[in-house]
């Protein structure tokens, strides 16, 4: 019978347990997950910004899926979403998709409703807020709302025709932002 001595059962347990906490990382940092993520919703956007497949979909910050398919039809992007099996949502959620920060990390934020009927699997998530574009908020704070404050139905003659360079409110953000 082979005697074991007091370093080699240790070197053998100090080798398990690497082996177990390199397996939990491979899970944690891969972003697999043990869950089972049968249930799935669509959604309709206007615009998706940047979100793409494998984006998470979180539920007051916890994420609780992510999204399976982006494609368009019929001139809108259409969504399929993911979630966890025991996620139960309202049928006036909203559905919106969130900036993670400024480099473009996208996901969809779900907003539940007050409603007692619940979306059942492969339904639609009826309310929707699209992406807000980055250059867009600039643009709107940089030259001002399309139409002026003092005059509702009036133009802002800056943003719609243009300064006296005969430049286009785009190519004068792009100049501000490139400079």
């Amino acid at each position: 019978m082979n005697s074991y001595t007091k370093i080699e059962v240790s070197v053998g347990a100090f080798v398990i347990t690497g082996m177990l906490a390199l397996g939990y990382l491979s899970f944690t940092l891969g972003g697999l997950s043990l869950k089972q993520r049968n249930a799935s919703v669509h959604a309709r956007f206007s615009s998706v910004g940047e979100l793409k497949v494998g984006d998470p979909v979180k539920l007051a910050g916890v994420r609780v899926g992510e999204v399976k398919s982006v494609k368009l039809v019929d001139y809108v992007a259409d969504t399929e979403l993911t979630l966890d099996d025991e996620i139960k949502l309202p049928d006036d959620t909203i559905a919106s998709i969130q900036s993670a920060g400024l480099l473009g990390d996208a996901y969809v934020s779900l907003s539940p409703g007050a409603s007692d009927h619940n979306l059942g699997n492969g339904e639609r998530i009826m309310r929707t807020e699209p992406a807000v574009s980055l250059t867009e908020l600039i643009s709107k704070y940089a030259f001002g709302s399309p139409l002026s404050d003092t005059e509702p139905s009036a133009p802002n003659k800056k943003t719609a025709e243009g300064d006296k360079t005969g430049k286009s409110a785009e190519e004068q953000l792009d100049e501000a932002l490139f400079k």
